[in-house]
């Protein structure tokens, strides 16, 4: 009798601990892993890198504005078969039909960047919704479709704006490294100093700017460097298909 209750009791403490643990991990991961954002139950946020631990990266393109850059970042890209995920303003691509259509035929993922260049933090769920509607569409437009990847404009967001674009069935992709490039960046320095700051599903976001002219060669010179160290370079589906993924910390 003795020995029957202190068992039960002790599978009692038992259970309580082993829960304490359960529900300590779920809180702790949650707010920084998930499997498949948009499941219903499991956190939400935007998406900054692939937990798979495999050699792969994705390059991740904003083009908001210009038209010269761009062609040259194709050219680049095209040269090293690399895919990127190119995030079009739907605006711009209105302004420059061609090459929006040219990112598409060759097989480059697109993802939105707003159609206009509203801060989607001063906007109403509403204006969002019709926002991502408008340039989902303009993308239909120009042959592309499905739309599943969104980036706010001007990386202007909070957590409820990240939440209403998850739940309208769209991922939210940020980045995990910015390439900090100027009028005076030297390309090959800092090409070697992106490559040696990244590592497994990273992804890196260049804009595709006029000003920014030393972008073409970055990108050359990254891929050339990680390739010689057993890298791949993927679309944001392949890098987070299937992946666990890292989420930005909403505060």
């Amino acid at each position: 009798m003795f020995f029957a209750l202190n068992w039960t009791r002790w599978k009692k403490w038992m259970f309580i601990g082993l829960a304490g643990v359960i529900i300590y991990l779920s809180f702790h991961l949650s707010s920084s892993y998930v499997l498949n954002p948009n499941v219903e139950g499991q956190a939400s946020g935007g998406i900054i890198k692939s937990l798979k631990d495999e050699k792969e990266i994705s390059i991740t393109i904003n083009v908001a504005w210009g038209d010269d850059v761009i062609i040259d970042i194709l050219e680049v890209l095209k040269e090293e078969k690399v895919k990127a995920t190119f995030f079009v303003n739907g605006e711009w691509a209105l302004r420059n039909e061609e090459i929006a259509k040219l990112i598409i035929e060759e097989n480059h993922e697109v993802g939105l960047l707003g159609f206009y260049q509203d801060h989607y933090e001063d906007l109403t769920f509403d204006e969002i919704t019709e926002d991502i509607k408008n340039g989902e569409s303009t993308l239909e437009r120009l042959n592309y479709e499905p739309l599943t990847l969104v980036r706010p404009p001007e990386n202007k967001y909070n957590e409820s704006v990240v939440n209403h674009i998850n739940d309208l069935g769209y991922r939210t992709v940020f980045w995990s490294h910015f390439a900090n490039i100027k009028q005076s960046t030297d390309p090959k320095q800092k090409g070697g100093n992106i490559s040696n700051q990244m590592s497994n599903g990273d992804i890196i976001l260049f804009k595709a700017q006029d000003n920014l002219t030393a972008t073409p060669e970055v990108i050359k010179h990254l891929i050339e460097q990680k390739r010689q160290d057993g890298y791949k370079f993927v679309t944001i589906t392949e890098l987070l298909s299937p992946a666990k993924i890292k989420l930005n910390p909403l505060n």
